[in-house]
């Protein structure tokens, strides 16, 4: 007998949400992706202008002035604290106005404050210079990246921020010291002018184009999920102080950072007896180094793991370098302490937002991001200024590493400290589509 002829059985039909045809059926990439090398670029022009380049302008402007370190520190300082103010604002009004305006205006202002620094000629106009730039700070800062992310990813809104505030690393990396030898070779006033055109030609024409609102068709399954949550006005500045969560979120950051800039500041100062001013500057990099591998890493895996568990193993390994670094003078030792403390560079920029993501309703999310970011910069701005001082008292720098490890210890504690309701952003991020 021959065998019966039986029709093959039809292949089973595939689920394809609205989100992944383009995807799968060879479409261009997801959008999101292309926000997220627009804001590694903010990013690396944000704080290649307005953080690292500060310590250039301070040598510069010493040399051509003879102005003391402590006037032009003073300018700085005020340039964190009323910054600070405006970068409150900032989240609400990039979901107001957009994003691209802001970032435009903001940079536009960076560079025209930039540009301000090679035409002062009395320590008054330095303020002036550099309150210019702060608005351009505020605009291309960690408040501003992490609410332009919100707007296009969920369930990988911790890789898609992670990969974006690298360039923060990067700038430390790359641009400060190409900026540095353009003020060495050409001048401050030409390297100036240079990394101004520079901006203007590489960056507005990006944000211009890749910016755009986000389109109908682009909405994630997860936008539907936290639709409810979304109902009703954002809470108040006051109101969020007021909740328990986010009260010890904000302060475990707060005491991290203060720890983390105030390092930072005197990393050089501290290696420098031990290693010469070019080892000290080895090691900075190398701390840079592990800062871009730390936040890749944690991104990686931060999306399926608990974000206060995670920022508090990320203060822990910053602990961990702080007794490293007391307990050893070699070269070594002193290597394996800034790959340790470098590990958590970068990420206490990342994880706030998403721990708010995790707890928060996202109509929130730019509010409560941006005061965070506001709060502790505040805080950490007197970091430096306090562990200078430890310093002097002490006469070396073991008392001043002792206060940065008290406030790790006690910002790891606090990081898991979970009062009132439980987080509502869970369970929603896993119902979030394959391309946010």
């Amino acid at each position: 007998m021959k065998p019966e002829n039986r029709q093959p059985p039809l292949p089973r039909p595939e689920k394809i949400s609205p989100m992944n045809t383009k995807k799968r059926s060879g479409g261009p990439t997801y959008h999101g992706w292309w926000v997220v090398v627009c804001t590694f670029t903010i990013a690396l022009y944000g704080w290649g202008f307005g953080f690292y380049g500060l310590g250039l302008y301070l040598v510069s402007l010493h040399k051509a002035w003879n102005w003391s370190p402590a006037e032009i520190s003073a300018a700085i300082t005020f340039y964190y604290v009323a910054g600070a103010f405006l970068v409150m604002q900032v989240g609400d009004l990039i979901q107001k106005r957009g994003a691209r305006p802001v970032v435009l205006i903001g940079s536009g202002l960076m560079v025209l404050g930039v540009l301000g620094l090679t035409q002062i000629h009395a320590l008054w106009q330095l303020y002036i210079a550099v309150a210019v730039m702060i608005p351009g700070w505020a605009a291309m800062g960690g408040g501003a990246i992490n609410t332009i992310i919100a707007q296009w990813f969920n369930r990988r809104r911790g890789l898609a921020a992670s990969l974006a505030l690298n360039g923060a690393t990067c700038a430390g990396l790359l641009f400060a010291p190409a900026f540095a030898w353009a003020i060495d070779s050409l001048g401050f006033t030409h390297a100036c002018l240079a990394a101004s055109a520079i901006i203007i030609v590489t960056l507005w024409p990006m944000v211009a184009i890749v910016l755009r609102p986000r389109r109908a068709d682009e909405h994630d399954v997860g936008d539907e999920a936290t639709a409810t949550a979304d109902k009703g006005a954002p809470m108040s500045r006051a109101a969020l102080l007021r909740q328990p969560r986010y009260l010890t979120m904000v302060g475990a950051f707060s005491l991290g950072m203060l720890a983390q800039i105030s390092f930072i500041a005197h990393q050089v100062a501290f290696l420098e007896p031990t290693l010469g001013l070019k080892g000290a500057g080895w090691l900075v990099s190398v701390t840079s180094l592990s800062a871009l591998a730390g936040r890749l890493t944690v991104g990686l895996v931060i999306d399926r793991v608990d974000r206060r568990g995670a920022s508090s193993a990320v203060l822990c390994v910053q602990i961990l370098s702080m007794i490293v670094l007391l307990s050893s003078h070699s070269l070594i030792g002193l290597t394996v302490g800034c790959l340790l403390f470098g590990f958590g560079v970068g990420n206490l920029i990342t994880l706030p937002g998403l721990i708010v993501q995790q707890e928060f309703p996202r109509r929130d999310f730019a509010r409560a991001v941006s005061l965070n970011v506001a709060i502790t910069q505040l805080v950490a701005a007197v970091g430096p200024t306090l562990l200078g001082v430890l310093h002097d008292l002490s006469g070396d720098y073991r008392t001043s590493l002792i206060a940065c490890l008290v406030l790790q210890i006690a910002a790891a504690l606090l990081m898991l400290v979970r009062p009132g309701r439980a987080p509502i952003g869970a369970a929603l991020s896993e119902t979030t589509d394959t391309n946010g």
